[in-house]
């Protein structure tokens, strides 16, 4: 492997896979440097036509986004025999990274705070969901699929940004299944209802997971925390979620509901897109009174990069193969027939309130 593609040159590893990402430098005007993420098609991955077509027909969908709070993805191509898009770099914590530290802290963030990062996703989100072709008018249909803590970042200027829309659900669909080993299926404690039961997917599996992840930035930890193996694919489709006040007492009323609504089941209780979702998010925030400024994401960026080691950029893999074997497990447990996957193409540092062990 050369360390350069292009213009740009490879400095490490960031994540493996079937879309290596590498952190790179690339040259810009007079000389200025601008660090970038370079993901590329694995060599081995490349060596099919069709299979690389594919990743730069995604990679092409991915550049006509261009929203304040989404990663954006600004080059894409083939040069030096490797396939490769270029997108920003976010030189800051995931919000995995974020709820990792706010555990460890044995702290809680202002759920007010924690509205607004996830409001920023939702608008985000809700500007990819509703592109449409210039030429024929036509929606897009690009939903991410793939929502999780690591893929929200935020940026040291206090803005939340949604990144690898188009590029995990590649990840999560031709990933080859494992040979041997059980899979890890705790990742799949974010997956709609609907994606389980393999029904098609619209937006609201992306408002869905976002919701997961509210609910984990708020209490640190996930509805149905606990179920191994299979048993998370039932609870996920049967099974109330664990109430987010058992983990945190002093949730207000709204935002238990607004926590009801983004993960309902059933899809016409659930919130109909991130508009209505990201509406209700910042009535709570009016609702008490304190505005949540961009200098409060900042310190919270702030205070999670100065207490923790850096992270590195490897996420877990959701691999297509598991995701079938998941399913298949599933419809084990439930006794019914054979289970079908379908694929489709800081805050202020006397604000943040200590919680008992």
């Amino acid at each position: 492997m050369t360390s350069h593609v292009g213009k740009y040159q490879r400095i490490r590893l960031l994540a493996g896979g079937i879309v290596e990402d590498h952190l790179a430098k690339a040259a810009g005007p007079f000389g200025i440097e601008k660090t970038r993420v370079l993901q590329c098609l694995r060599p081995d991955m490349a060596e099919d036509v069709e299979f690389a077509q594919m990743f730069l027909d995604m990679a092409k969908r991915a550049t006509r986004l261009t929203h304040p709070h989404l990663v954006r993805v600004v080059d894409f191509g083939k040069a030096d025999g490797s396939y490769f898009l270029a997108r920003e770099h976010i030189d800051g914590p995931s919000l995995r990274r974020v709820i990792k530290h706010v555990a460890v802290q044995r702290m809680a963030l202002p759920a007010t705070l924690c509205a607004r990062i996830i409001s920023q996703a939702c608008e985000g989100l809700a500007y990819a969901h509703d592109l449409t072709d210039p030429k024929t008018n036509q929606s897009l249909r690009l939903i991410h699929r793939c929502i999780r803590p690591y893929n929200i970042l935020l940026s040291r200027q206090g803005t939340a940004k949604v990144v690898d829309l188009g590029v995990d659900y590649f990840r999560s669909r031709w990933t080859p299944i494992p040979h041997y080993g059980s899979p890890d299926l705790s990742q799949h404690v974010y997956m709609a209802p609907e994606e389980i039961r393999g029904l098609s997917a619209d937006r609201r599996v992306d408002v869905y997971s976002l919701g997961v992840v509210l609910y984990e930035l708020l209490t640190t930890r996930k509805p149905f925390e606990g179920k191994p193996g299979y048993e998370l694919f039932q609870a996920i489709l049967s099974e109330p979620m664990v109430p987010p006040e058992r983990h945190r007492p002093d949730l207000p009323d709204a935002l238990r509901a607004i926590l009801d609504r983004a993960l309902a089941k059933d899809l016409d209780e659930r919130y109909p897109d991130c508009h209505a979702f990201r509406k209700d998010l910042e009535a709570f925030i009016r609702s008490e009174g304190e505005p949540v400024t961009s200098r409060q994401v900042a310190r919270l960026v702030q205070q999670v990069t100065a207490s923790d080691a850096p992270e590195a950029q490897a996420r877990p893999r959701l691999g297509r193969g598991w995701i079938l074997a998941a399913a298949v497990g599933l419809a084990v447990v439930l006794g019914g027939g054979a289970l079908l996957w379908k694929m489709s193409a800081a805050p202020e540092p006397e604000k943040v309130r200590a919680t008992p062990p």
